[in-house]
C-alpha cells in the first residue's frame, strides 16, 4: 500500500496526477491531420493560390472535439478547457472595438474593414484551436502540435524536393547548416515564416521546460531540441538564434532567483515600457543609425519605416487608423512607385501603433506583457508564467523588425504551449489553507480515539 513518504516523494520528482481518458486513436489522427492540413497552407504554392484558406481547416479540431465528448463525456475537463476562452477573447475584444470607433469615425472604406474582419478572424481561430487541443489532450497537446508541425514541414521539403532533385536538395541543405544559413535554390524554397518562428518557441519548451522524470520524456525532450533547431536553420530564420539563447539565459537566471514570480512580473512591465521607447527611437531615425554604425544591413527597412512618418503622431491622443490600415498604406505607396513590391513593414511595434492608435497600442502591450503573465502566474503557477514570458520575449524579439505579431502558428504557439502545460501541475502543489476543526468534527474524532482504545483494551 502507497504510503505519505511515498506520495510526497512522487510529487517532488514532479510526478503527475492521472490525467483526464485518452482520446481514441481515429480522433487522435484526425486533429493532428488538421494540423499539418491547415500548416500546409504555408507552403508557398498554395499559399500563392489561396492564402491564408487552408488555414481554416484548422477549425476540424472543432469536430474532433465533439467526437470525444461523444465517445466520453467528461463536463469537467470540457469545463477546464473553456475556462482559457475569456482572458484570450479579451484581445480579440480590443481589435474590434478600437477598429470599429475608428471606422466609424473616419468613414472607412469597406476593402479595409474586410481584410480587419479577416484577420480577427484568424485570429480568433487561433484561439479555438488552442483551446481544443487542449480539451482533447491535455498536457500531451504541445507534443502533438511540435510533431503535427515537424510532418508539415517535412511534407514541404519533399514536395519541394522534385524541382531541384535530390542531390542538390541535399547539398543545399548541408550548406544551409555548414555556412549558418547561407543557401539558394532548395532551402530558399524551404523559408516558410510564420512555422520557422514557432519552431523557435517549440525549442525554448524543450530545452528549458518541457518533462525529464522518465526515459521516454527525456527522449522526446531531445527530439524535440534537435528537430526544433534543425527546422528552425533550414527556414533561414538564423537571426533568431541569438534571441532564442537570451531567452533560455534568461529563464535561467529567474529561475535562480527567489524572487521570480516578481522578477517576472517586473520583466513584462520593462518590455511594456521599452515598446515605447522603440517607437521613439524608430520615429526619430535613431534606431536606424545605430544599427548603420554597428554595419548592420538593414535591408530597406530604413525606408519603410520612414514612410509612415506623415501618417501617424507620436502622441498619447493618436486615435488610429484601424486594422490593416497600413496595408492600405503600403498598396498606396506601391502604386505612387515610392516602393517596387507592396512590402509588409516589417515593424509590429510600429505597425500596432498606427492602426490601433495610442489607447489600442496601451491595452494591447497592457494585455500581453502585463495581465497575461499575472494571470498564468495567479491563476496556474509561476512556472507556467515563466514559460509564457519566455515565448513572448523570443517573439518580441522578431516584432521589432518583422511581421510576427500576427502569424497564425505564431499566435498559436503563445497560447496553446503555456496552456498545455498548465494541465502538468500536479496536485500536490494547490495550496490548501488550514481551517480548525468544527465541534461536531473534533467531537468525532475524539470518540474515534477513544472507541479505538476501547478495541484494544478489550483485545
Amino acid at each position: 500500500m502507497t504510503n505519505h513518504h511515498d506520495m510526497q516523494l512522487g510529487a517532488d520528482l514532479g510526478t503527475l496526477p492521472e490525467s483526464g481518458k485518452h482520446c481514441p486513436a481515429f480522433v487522435s489522427f484526425l486533429a493532428v491531420a488538421c494540423t499539418v492540413l491547415a500548416g500546409l497552407g504555408d507552403w508557398k504554392v498554395l499559399n500563392n493560390a489561396y492564402g491564408g484558406l487552408p488555414k481554416v481547416i484548422a477549425l476540424g479540431t472543432i469536430a474532433c472535439a465533439f467526437l470525444n465528448f461523444l465517445v466520453a463525456a467528461d463536463f469537467s475537463r470540457l469545463k477546464k478547457a473553456a475556462g482559457y476562452f475569456p482572458i484570450f477573447l479579451l484581445l480579440i475584444a480590443v481589435y474590434a472595438m478600437v477598429s470599429m470607433y475608428i471606422w466609424i469615425t473616419d468613414l472607412s472604406e469597406a476593402a479595409s474593414i474586410g481584410r480587419a474582419g479577416q484577420k480577427i478572424l484568424y485570429q480568433t481561430i487561433t484561439i479555438i484551436y488552442s483551446v481544443f487541443m487542449c480539451y482533447l489532450f491535455e498536457d500531451r497537446a504541445v507534443n502533438y502540435l511540435f510533431f503535427g508541425m515537424c510532418a508539415t514541414n517535412t511534407a514541404i521539403i519533399l514536395l519541394e524536393m522534385p524541382k531541384y532533385g535530390i542531390v542538390e536538395s541535399v547539398t543545399s541543405v548541408v550548406t544551409c547548416l555548414v555556412t549558418f544559413g547561407e543557401a539558394e535554390g532548395f532551402v530558399r524554397a524551404l523559408e516558410i515564416h510564420d512555422i520557422t518562428f514557432l519552431f523557435g518557441q517549440f525549442f525554448i519548451y524543450y530545452l528549458m521546460f518541457a518533462p525529464k522524470t522518465t526515459r521516454t520524456e527525456k527522449r522526446l525532450k531531445r527530439w524535440g531540441v534537435i528537430l526544433s533547431l534543425f527546422f528552425l536553420m533550414i527556414g533561414l530564420k538564423r537571426s533568431t538564434l541569438p534571441a532564442i539563447l537570451l531567452v533560455c539565459l534568461f529563464v535561467w537566471v529567474l529561475r535562480s532567483s527567489k524572487h521570480t514570480k516578481k522578477l517576472i512580473l517586473a520583466a513584462g512591465i520593462a518590455l511594456f515600457l521599452f515598446l515605447y521607447l522603440y517607437l521613439y527611437l524608430t520615429r526619430s531615425g535613431l534606431l536606424i543609425s545605430f544599427l548603420e554604425s554597428l554595419g548592420i544591413d538593414t535591408m530597406g527597412r530604413d525606408v519603410l519605416w520612414s514612410l509612415p512618418n506623415d501618417y501617424y503622431e507620436l502622441s498619447p491622443f493618436w486615435k488610429g487608423l484601424g486594422f490593416e490600415g497600413v496595408t492600405d498604406l503600403v498598396n498606396m505607396w506601391h502604386e505612387e512607385g515610392l516602393i517596387n513590391r507592396a512590402y509588409p513593414l516589417h515593424n509590429d511595434i510600429l505597425k500596432v501603433f498606427i492602426e490601433l492608435g495610442a489607447l489600442g497600442f496601451t491595452l494591447w502591450t497592457g494585455i500581453n506583457y502585463i495581465l497575461y503573465p499575472a494571470y498564468w502566474m495567479t491563476k496556474h503557477n509561476t512556472e507556467t508564467g515563466l514559460l509564457y514570458m519566455a515565448i513572448l520575449a523570443y517573439m518580441t524579439a522578431t516584432y521589432l523588425t518583422d511581421n510576427t505579431a500576427f502569424y497564425f502558428w505564431s499566435c498559436i504557439g503563445l497560447r496553446l504551449i503555456p496552456m498545455s502545460y498548465s494541465y502538468r501541475i500536479p496536485a500536490s502543489e494547490e495550496q490548501k489553507q488550514w481551517k480548525p476543526p468544527s465541534p461536531e468534527e473534533a467531537a468525532d474524532e475524539i470518540w474515534m480515539i477513544e472507541a479505538g482504545g476501547k478495541e484494544g483494551n478489550a483485545e
